[in-house]
């Protein structure tokens, strides 16, 4: 009796597995408070970004598309476009744009729910999906430059063929080299997503290794 006594109230057998629970909920909080904020300093941040250069513009010519709003040097772009036959760059065509609200929303859903459940296979499904946001939204952009660049009007000043701008990396075009890169609001995504999928996992074995370090020599 004396030794069933023992076990019962040893620390080392009752509350441990209690304090692994409650560090690995501790972790995964933290970690999803975190990944919250990204998420919603994504929301005013740039999607996408190019530059185009020229020996005519030795200072380059900017684009800058976000959820709402897309600036940068557009009256040149589109002057440049209007000679070679492409048609002129004008967001209200994007309809997309408006539902980068609701892409944000999703977001943060994938992160609460990926944060929340753990192991549970909804959040399997919704860290998944919150890796889907910034991938889907640049796979538009790329679907949105296709469209622009296969829209050439043959009867145009100077000829074009049909080409492929690119959404990540350069395209040249005539002597216009494009440069391309997702924006400020696609990455914090993709850290938010990166967080949430191994951010609490890091913590837990850093705080294994931290306590096997602290531990006296048996």
């Amino acid at each position: 009796m004396a030794v069933a006594a023992d076990t019962d109230t040893d620390p080392t057998t009752s509350q441990a597995p209690l304090h692994g629970r409650a560090g690995e909920r501790a972790a995964r909080i933290g970690i999803g408070l975190a990944a919250a904020l990204l998420v919603l300093l994504a929301y005013r941040m740039p999607i996408w970004e190019a530059r185009l250069s020229a020996p005519q513009y030795p200072d380059g010519l900017r684009i800058t598309a976000y959820g709402d709003r897309v600036e940068g040097d557009l009256r040149e772009i589109n002057q440049l476009n209007h000679y070679v036959g492409m048609e002129a760059f004008d967001p209200s065509d994007v309809p997309e744009t408006r539902l980068w609200p609701l892409a944000i929303a999703a977001a943060l859903v994938g992160v609460i729910v990926g944060s929340a459940l753990g192991r549970h296979v909804l959040a399997r499904l919704a860290r998944l999906g919150l890796w889907l946001v910034p991938v889907v939204a640049l796979a538009d952009i790329q679907f949105r430059l296709y469209q622009y660049g296969h829209s050439v009007d043959p009867e145009a000043p100077i000829r074009l063929e049909p080409f492929i701008p690119f959404a990540v990396g350069p395209t040249k075009v005539l002597n216009f080299t494009t440069w391309a890169y997702p924006g400020a609001a696609l990455r914090l995504l993709v850290a938010a997503a990166l967080l949430v999928a191994v951010g609490p996992g890091l913590v837990l074995r850093a705080r294994r290794w931290v306590g096997a370090a602290g531990d006296p020599p048996g």
